[in-house]
């Protein structure tokens, strides 16, 4: 919600007869009630000190204090006033200082009255110009007393004043307003109205407004389909706001880029903003109550599954809103509960909210919620069986959302569309409207150069692909249907694998400096036991984060981000060996589907169950496995489900799974068949997230690194390093070590005493020329100086860390070096910026497999980040590994690659072993944790030793 909040008119009728006599106890106790109704203005900055001088210079400070204090509700109700400081008050520019203080601090409905007691003074004077400055903040500061359209007409009139069109600041300061205002009516007149307004505020030197004019073209940009270039402009507005100390400025940058994170699904990223804004407002008392936060966090809140707190946040905003009269806020707030109800199963009263403010926003004018509404709406009719009153809104709705002409709302306004002529049995008209959505979504993702804020993009999008599939499918056009999912499948991997080249060859001084100061403020994180600390060093990271991804990504991305098209299904099947199924799952309710594809054949099978019951099975499943049971029951299950429908897996002995969702964290080689064996004894089995990635791994020329093997292990965690020489091997499988999870926050990691020996003994098998890294020497900083792009098999015996809420910090932990400001941790962020030539990497670390999962785009993992980094496949782990166990799987894995064999027959055999000598009666836990991911079926060249 983007608008200005509008003044009680009975507060506001009081105030220029309080003025007029003098009465300051009654001034005090109107603000009182106002001053924290304001959110979402425009604000002034070095244009207000400038007026605040001149008001020192001329009047005293004591009475310049007790103007601020009589709007201060922390401040007592009775302040004792002199009758010199009370005659004052006809003083217009003590009066216009103080309502530019308010205006800046987002609280409009504290400096309305002050800016229409000033205009009426100057007007008795016949000083025209600061008649017009105090008449501007008086319309912005009461923008919601009438449309928005009408005021932006208003605003417009006062830009061809001569008075205006002859001096810059009064410009500037209209052209602020009517920028503000804009937004809700259209944004592209926003765009030219902050491009003056910037290019003034330079000229003259206000800084301030010059920052804050970026960020709201970081909005634009972000309205108009380019989050990239949105996350720039407004990234460096909020640091150079913090700079300043903007506090205003802060706050209103906080909130939107909190909205940017909610948009993409990244909640609890969001909520930190949403409370940060917050934070902030509650500290500066002056401050109007930030909205945009309130109404975010509670978003959040909804979709990290604390509903019943959301409602309570929502309602109490909503209570405060309709007291204040702010007519925006208490349509987006009822907007939200109407949402709610819907998610929580309460159609009727979802319908009654939505409705209303629909209409409400319909008539002030206030056209992007009108649209929000309508499309809720469309969706709630829809479900409920009624398509005509459906399509009635969507395209209520469409109209609404052409009137500000949004681009990034465009797919979710198509997508619906085209469900509903779908519905309705016309399918040429819904296949052009999908096709039209996923055009735009690709040129947002050709934006944004950051793999996880893309994939974000990416999985807030899925519904539209998703639809599009099964209507596609129903037709029974395979390849078509199979080129609609793959224009989502893992496009952000194919995307940066694309642009690798793309990448400087060493990284800038800033994003060095960034590196360093973020991995310092880490080994805080790590070495804290207070919450109240960690609390802050936790706000403290998400800013450094956001430093140093603006320090990536200081230009506009370049047009080639992404691939121009997918494969195609007869490019994959061209891929595929005369032995290999590509099986690409696709989950949904009620009906999941999976895409076979072979050399011979291509089919779009329907699986007998829906999402919520495949990902019920699929979670028990793997929840069992973990806790080191076998799942025999429910491996059969997930079989009938997921394999026995695919005729074509009967046949074809090796498989390779793309999964979707759920299936991302289950190794199918532990499903039992109908003679309640493993597959893995009957088929080689791989991973890929999409056909696509496969078609550009395969076809991919790279030159052969000519070093063999660098390794990792022993890392001195708790021992201080050569622990495995210590610690006797366990004779059992009671007291196992497992590579476990650590929080980043007081950390404790055992140490891993079998990696030792399963590094040396790798080195051993791979080549004479092996590097490897043990004990103290086994640090981030000693792995990072290493000719990385030289090795051809990368292995780290080490603890992991899959964060699934914050992907990007998911990583590989490492030593410290104490002559290095690095942090041990080797995390995402800094792996997909590395230069690699392998054909293989090894993450024998636990979870290094797991991640957040996103949508159709997959999962942001570790996995993924080495692939991007130039890794032709990856081994990882799907839970902790038992540390005896893992080193015993690795010597037989590189045994067989050894021996020629290609890197996902080699791991099979390998699990064959273990389970030839220890029997099936053994939890899958202990030996199926590993699978192969990407291009798995070729040998690697190395010699054995």
């Amino acid at each position: 919600m983007l608008t200005t909040r509008r003044v009680r008119p009975n507060l506001r009728d009081e105030m220029p007869d309080v003025l007029e006599r003098g009465d300051l106890g009654s001034l005090r106790s109107i603000q009182y009630r106002e001053s924290r109704a304001w959110i979402r203005v425009p604000t002034r900055a070095v244009l207000t000190v400038t007026l605040a001088l001149a008001v020192l210079a001329t009047c005293s400070y004591r009475l310049f204090t007790l103007i601020r204090r009589m709007a201060t509700p922390t401040r007592p109700a009775a302040v004792h006033i002199e009758s010199a400081d009370a005659e004052q008050l006809a003083d217009p520019q003590i009066l216009l200082a103080a309502a530019d203080r308010f205006y800046f601090l987002n609280n409009g409905p504290a400096a309305a009255p002050l800016y229409a007691r000033a205009e009426k003074l100057y007007s008795k004077r016949g000083d025209a110009r600061n008649e017009l400055h105090a008449k501007v903040g008086r319309l912005r500061s009461e923008g919601e007393t009438m449309s928005f359209v009408d005021l932006s007409r208003l605003l417009n009139e006062q830009l061809q004043n001569p008075v205006v069109q002859t001096n810059k600041e009064l410009r500037l300061w209209c052209l602020i307003a009517k920028g503000y205002t804009d937004i809700e009516i259209d944004y592209r007149v926003t765009k030219r109205d902050w491009m003056e307004a910037q290019e003034i505020a330079k000229a003259l030197g206000e800084n301030q407004w010059a920052t804050r004019a970026s960020g709201e073209l970081g909005l634009v940009a972000f309205l108009e389909g380019n989050p990239g270039r949105a996350a720039r402009l407004l990234g460096s507005a909020l640091l150079s706001t913090m700079a300043s100390g903007d506090t205003g400025g802060q706050i209103r940058f906080l909130e939107l880029i909190g909205r940017g994170f909610e948009e993409v699904n990244r909640h609890s990223e969001a909520i930190r903003f949403f409370e940060r804004a917050i934070k902030l407002a509650d500290v500066e008392k002056d401050s109007g109550l930030p909205f945009m936060a309130y109404e975010g966090k509670a978003q959040g809140l909804v979709a990290t599954g604390k509903p019943d707190v959301a409602k309570s946040v929502l309602e109490g905003a909503l209570g405060k809103a309709r007291l204040l009269e702010n007519r925006g806020h208490e349509a987006k707030l009822l907007i939200l509960l109407g949402k709610l109800a819907s998610q929580t199963g309460d159609s009727k009263q979802a319908i009654a909210d939505l409705e209303g403010a629909g209409q409400f926003a319909k008539q002030a004018g206030f056209f992007r919620m009108e649209a929000d509404a309508m499309f809720e709406l469309a969706t709630l009719y829809r479900d409920g069986g009624d398509l005509a009153t459906a399509e009635a809104r969507a395209t209520d709705g469409l109209a609404a959302s052409q009137r500000v002409g949004d681009r990034y709302y465009v797919p979710r306004n198509l997508t619906i569309l085209a469900d509903l002529k779908a519905r309705r049995g016309c399918i040429t008209e819904a296949n052009a409207l999908y096709e039209q959505a996923e055009d735009v979504i690709e040129g947002m993702l050709i934006s944004v150069d950051e793999p996880y804020w893309n994939s974000s993009v990416v999985a807030s999008r899925s519904q539209t692909y998703l639809q599009h599939f099964e209507l596609v499918s129903k037709s029974g056009d395979v390849p078509d249907a199979f080129r609609v999912l793959e224009r989502i499948r893992g496009r952000t991997l194919a995307g940066a694998l694309e642009g690798r080249k793309a990448l400087p060859k060493e990284e800038s001084e800033q994003t060095a400096s960034g590196e360093k100061d973020l991995a310092g403020l880490q080994v805080q994180l790590m070495q804290t036991n207070s919450p109240e600390k960690r609390e802050q060093l936790m706000d403290r990271l998400v800013e450094y984060e956001r430093r140093l991804g603006l320090s990536w990504t200081t230009e506009d991305a370049p047009a080639h981000g992404l691939p121009v098209r997918p494969a195609s299904l007869a490019k994959v099947q061209e891929d595929l060996q005369p032995d290999e199924l590509l099986l690409e799952y696709v989950l949904d309710d009620p009906t999941s589907f999976c895409v076979s594809v072979s050399r011979k054949g291509a089919y779009v099978r329907v699986l007998p169950v829906g999402h919520k019951v495949i990902e019920k099975l699929s979670q028990e499943f793997v929840d069992e496995i973990r806790a080191k049971g076998t799942g025999t029951e429910l491996s059969k299950q997930l079989y009938t489900l997921l394999v026995k429908p695919i005729p074509e897996a009967a046949t074809q002995t090796r498989l390779i799974i793309a999964p979707d969702g759920i299936l991302n964290l289950l190794p199918f080689e532990v499903l039992r068949d109908a003679q309640s064996e493993y597959l893995l004894r009957s088929r080689v089995i791989s991973y890929v997230p999409s056909g696509t990635i496969l078609d550009t791994l395969r076809r991919t020329e790279k030159q052969l690194a000519p070093r063999h093997l660098l390794a990792v292990g022993d890392v001195a965690y708790e021992n201080q390093g050569g622990a495995g020489r210590r610690i006797p091997p366990p004779l059992s499988l009671h007291g196992r070590i497992e590579r476990g999870i650590a929080d980043l926050s007081g950390i404790g990691l055992h140490d891993l005493p079998q990696t030792r020996a399963e590094v040396e003994e790798i080195g051993k098998i791979v080549g004479s020329d092996a590097v490897i890294l043990l004990g103290k020497d086994a640090t981030e900083t000693a792995f990072k100086k290493q000719p990385l792009n030289q090795f051809r098999i990368l292995h780290l015996a080490v603890h992991g860390f899959a964060d699934a809420q914050y992907p990007e910090r998911s990583a590989l932990v490492l030593g410290t070096d104490p002559q290095s400001a690095d942090d041990g941790l080797l995390q995402v962020r800094e792996i997909i910026r590395l230069r690699l030539n392998s054909e293989l990497t090894t993450l024998s670390a636990c979870d290094s497999g797991v991640g957040k999962l996103q949508g159709q785009e997959g999962v942001s993992n570790l996995v993924e980040a080495f692939l991007v980094a130039g890794s032709k496949s990856v081994v990882a782990a799907l839970w902790s590994a038992d540390d005896t166990f893992a080193s015993a799987l690795m010597e037989e894995f590189y045994q067989r690659l050894a021996q020629g064999e290609d890197t996902s027959s080699a791991l099979r055999n390998a699990k064959l072993d273990l389970l030839a000598k220890y029997g099936d009666h053994v939890s899958p836990f202990y030996w199926a944790a590993f699978i192969a991911v990407g291009e798995t079926s070729t040998s690697i060249a190395i010699k054995q030793q």
